[in-house]
Order: structure tokens, then C-alpha cells, then sequence
């Protein structure tokens, strides 16, 4: 008898804590019209604390209303916000978006155990229409939230409610409900905006796909491509910077020289040296006087092991343009590299011959160099590898004056 009454006892014991549970649900429901009146995202949470036992119950996790409450009273928090806002009081848009954000994953949830079957193997749902319709009338809230997001500089969330905004014209949930599909413009410039908040973020993957996703429908905007290229090349994917570079000159041709050069590099990368000088034979046909081509096949030679002709393209590059900051600088390492290999087979001259052939070969070899990380250094003065170089050559022709110029000038740098 003692073991039956223990037993029971036991029962009982269960039942009064699903009871509990299942009263800490219907309990929450008033808790949260305090949040819903005053526009109080804090609040909010904080009945949503109170409800975490009921989360992990193992009877109350599977009722949808345990989801369905704390989900409606989030959107109900949003619209009160977004009330107080539009009858010009100030609100904090982030709790704002957080509060429509909340509103939506508990939803998810309810969804989740809504369309569970009964104990007699039947589905009833009871709250999706409910929760279908909230979510298709606050279609565009999410858009909203996400500019708020973003505003605060809330990228990871400002990507999310962006993502919620498109995943709904497309969901299967929500196909009776009568949302329209969005036009291939809109999805456009919405997954622009998201890629732009996860570069902010430093979500490189995440950026990547969304520029893919944004390019992909139908987005014509040059600054588009050069920021998918540009987040690629900061996440290290070649495989993207060639897609984004190879689009970008599919659609804009040379109108805009740094898709085609963009395109050479990453051939230059892959040692595709016969596609780059196509690519660069091509375009210079057509605008023979286009120092940066000439660069451009400088590199490739080079790359290529072909010195002679890289140094006569990045001459070719100057003669057009003798501001060029990176023809000036190659050009000049090359003459350089030029005189440390004639100097490494000095070695069995005597000191005598060595002074002759320096001052008749070696110098003005350092002299011409010279005059290059010049031209560098004048087009670009925020960079050291000019002054660098050239304090190595001043130091080399034994000239004090230019090395002390060069030394100041890399104390301020």
C-alpha cells in the first residue's frame, strides 16, 4: 500500500507541474499587455524570462500556444512602437526591430508544434491562419526594422530582418495568403543591402552570397560589382573575384577599365597568361593610348617571366602617363633588380676594375632607378616602398644629401 500511495503521490506531483506550466502560459498572456501598452521592449523580455520553464517542459514545449503568446505579443510590442512613432514620439528603433524579430522566431516555433498531430493522429492547427496573417501584414515592417538595424549598427540583425522580408512572398506557408511575389528589382536591391550589412559585419560568406544573389537579379549598377569584387578579394575568394570581375566585364566592357583588369589579374593568378593577353591584346586594339593596359601587361609579363617585355610595357605605360604610381615603382625595382645582377658577377674583378665598371655601368643604372621611386614617390606619397628603395640606392651612391631628405621623410611616415 505504501508503494501505491507513493506512486500516486508521484502522479500528482507531475500533474500539479504541467498544471504550473501550462499557468505560466495563460499567466504570461496578462504580463505582457503592460509591455504591448507602454511600447516596452524590456519588459517584454522579461516576461518571456519568466516563461523559459515552460520552453523545456516536456508537455507545454509541444503546445503551440507556448510560442503563439510570446510571439503575438511581440508584434503587438512592434505596433505600439511603431504607433508612438508615427504620432511623433521618439522610440528606440532597435528595441523596436528586436521586438518584431522576437515576434517572428516564437512564431517559428508555434509553427513547428501546430501542425503536430493529435493523439488520434489528426492535424488541427490552430493558430497558423493567426500567425500567417500577422506575419503577411507586417511584410514590409521588416524592411523597416532592418533600416533601424542598420542605423544602429546592428548588421547581424539588419541582414536577418532583410532575409525575413524576402523569405515570405516565397514560403509555402504563406502561398493562400494572397502576398504578391517581388518584382526581380526589389529582391535586387534588398540582397544589396543585406550584402552591404554583412561586409559592415565582417561576414564575408554572407556578403558574398548576397551580392551574388543581388547581381543574379538583375542588378546593373557598376558600384554593385565593384563591391562584390572588393568583398571577395578581402575574403580571399578567387573563385568569386573572377565571377564578379568576369560579370562586370561581360556587362560594362572597357568603359570601365577595372573589371577588364580585375579580369587579367585573376587570370595572372590562375597562370592563364594565354587568356589574360588576350583579354589585354584586345583592349589595348581597341584604345591604343590607355596607359593602365599597358601596366596591366606588364604584370602579365612579368608574372610570365618575360622581363624584357614587361619592362617595355611599363615604359610604354609612362610614355603615355608618367604619373602612374605603379609603373614608376615596377619599373624602377626593375632597373634595380637590373644592377644587383651585374653587380653579383663582380666578384672576381679587382677593386680597381669594380670602381671603373660602377661608375661606368653599375650607377647610372641606380641613377635611372632613382628617377623612378621619385616619380613614385611624388604620385603617391603615402606609401614607404619608394623612400625605401631609395634610401638603399642614396645609400649605394654614397649621396648624403638625398639620404638624409629620404631618412626625415621616413621618420613623419
Amino acid at each position: 500500500m505504501k508503494r501505491i500511495a507513493t506512486v500516486g503521490a508521484c502522479l500528482v506531483a507531475l500533474a500539479a507541474g504541467a498544471s504550473a506550466q501550462t499557468a505560466l502560459v495563460k499567466s504570461a498572456k496578462n504580463d505582457f499587455k503592460a509591455a504591448i501598452g507602454a511600447a516596452d521592449y524590456p519588459t517584454y523580455r522579461a516576461v518571456v524570462e519568466t516563461l523559459t520553464p515552460a520552453f523545456s517542459d516536456p508537455e507545454t514545449a509541444n503546445m503551440a500556444e507556448t510560442y503563439f503568446v510570446p510571439g503575438e505579443a511581440g508584434f503587438k510590442v512592434y505596433d505600439s512602437y511603431l504607433l508612438a512613432s508615427q504620432v511623433g514620439n521618439e522610440v528606440n528603433t532597435d528595441h523596436m526591430g528586436k521586438a518584431l524579430l522576437d515576434g517572428y522566431e516564437f512564431f517559428m516555433k508555434a509553427f513547428a508544434v501546430d501542425s503536430l498531430p493529435d493523439e488520434k493522429g489528426k492535424v488541427k492547427p490552430k493558430y497558423s491562419k493567426k500567425m500567417v496573417d500577422e506575419i503577411v501584414g507586417h511584410i514590409n515592417d521588416f524592411d523597416r526594422a532592418a533600416v533601424g538595424f542598420w542605423q544602429a549598427k546592428d548588421f547581424d540583425n539588419a541582414y536577418r530582418a532583410w532575409d525575413i522580408r524576402l523569405a515570405i512572398p516565397t514560403g509555402a506557408r504563406y502561398a493562400k495568403s494572397g502576398v504578391k511575389a517581388d518584382a526581380d528589382s526589389v529582391v535586387s536591391q534588398i540582397r544589396f543591402n543585406q550584402a552591404l550589412a554583412a561586409w559592415q559585419g565582417e561576414k564575408f560568406d554572407k556578403a558574398i552570397q548576397a551580392f551574388d544573389q543581388a547581381l543574379s537579379n538583375g542588378n546593373k549598377d557598376p558600384q554593385a560589382y565593384e563591391y562584390a569584387y572588393s568583398v571577395a578579394y578581402q575574403a580571399k575568394d578567387s573563385v568569386h573575384m573572377q565571377k564578379f570581375a568576369e560579370q562586370g566585364l561581360k556587362l560594362f566592357g572597357t568603359t570601365d577599365p577595372k573589371f577588364l583588369l580585375w579580369t587579367v589579374n585573376c587570370y595572372i593568378d590562375k597562370k592563364d597568361y594565354a587568356g589574360a593577353s588576350k583579354l589585354l591584346e584586345d583592349a589595348i586594339a581597341a584604345d591604343p593610348q590607355n596607359a593602365t593596359y599597358y601596366f596591366s601587361y606588364g604584370v602579365l609579363n612579368e608574372s610570365a617571366g618575360n622581363r624584357d617585355a614587361a619592362k617595355a610595357n611599363y615604359l610604354k605605360s609612362l610614355q603615355i602617363d608618367p604619373s602612374i604610381y605603379q609603373s614608376n615603382l615596377n619599373y624602377g625595382r626593375m632597373l634595380a633588380e637590373d644592377y644587383d645582377a651585374l653587380d653579383q658577377e663582380t666578384g672576381n674583378m679587382s677593386q680597381a676594375e669594380y670602381s671603373k665598371y660602377a661608375a661606368e655601368t653599375l650607377n647610372p643604372i641606380l641613377v635611372k632607378s632613382a628617377e623612378y621611386f621619385e616619380a613614385a614617390h611624388k604620385a603617391n606619397t603615402e606609401e614607404r616602398a619608394p623612400l625605401m628603395y631609395l634610401k638603399n640606392i642614396y645609400y649605394r651612391l654614397a649621396d648624403g644629401d638625398n639620404l638624409k631628405r629620404i631618412e626625415d621623410e621616413l621618420k613623419y611616415m
